[in-house]
């Protein structure tokens, strides 16, 4: 990581932690677009996720109970790299992901499409992502769609006033 890159990263996370987001409680507007984003793209499962440090943390889903995975193993992570809706059609066909345990175990993923959590210009808090158990393309038009949802994400955590949200325990 560069100097840049780690600049970034750190502004990042304080904005993040600033936001108060990873210790609130989740609205439930957040599962309802995780619903509405799994019935559109007909897949089994959808996230609201937020990255942190070491941990990608749940705060929308449908189709899951997933609560937290370690960064290490998050798609999330590539989607906060850029402003752009990050697409993997086939992640066995994909070197990258083509061992990852999610891949190659339960839950046996193979599609995966999220589009950035833009807060501030540069900084992504997370993702709006869905999750197929089966190859699949995404075009342009649904690329926009997911980007469209995500903007309703973070426009929902833009209006909450997290010092008024209760708290839930740091794991």
């Amino acid at each position: 990581m560069t100097d840049d890159e780690g600049q970034r990263e750190a502004a990042r996370l304080r904005t993040l932690l600033d936001t108060g987001l990873l210790t609130a409680a989740p609205p439930p507007e957040l599962d309802a677009i995780c619903r509405a984003a799994r019935e559109r793209f007909d897949v089994p499962i959808a996230f609201v996720t937020l990255v942190d440090r070491d941990r990608l943390v749940v705060k929308g889903r449908a189709g899951s109970d997933a609560e937290e995975l370690p960064r290490s193993l998050a798609f999330c992570d590539y989607t906060i790299r850029t402003d752009k809706v990050f697409v993997i059609p086939d992640m066995q066909a994909d070197p990258r992901f083509a061992d990852h345990p999610l891949v190659i175990a339960e839950p046996f993923m193979r599609f995966y499409a999220g589009a950035p959590l833009i807060y501030l210009r540069e900084i992504r808090l997370g993702a709006l992502c869905v999750l197929d158990v089966r190859p699949r393309e995404f075009s342009p038009g649904d690329r926009a769609e997911l980007a469209q949802l995500a903007d309703e994400v973070v426009g929902i955590i833009a209006r909450l006033e997290f010092g008024d949200l209760p708290r839930v325990s740091p794991r």
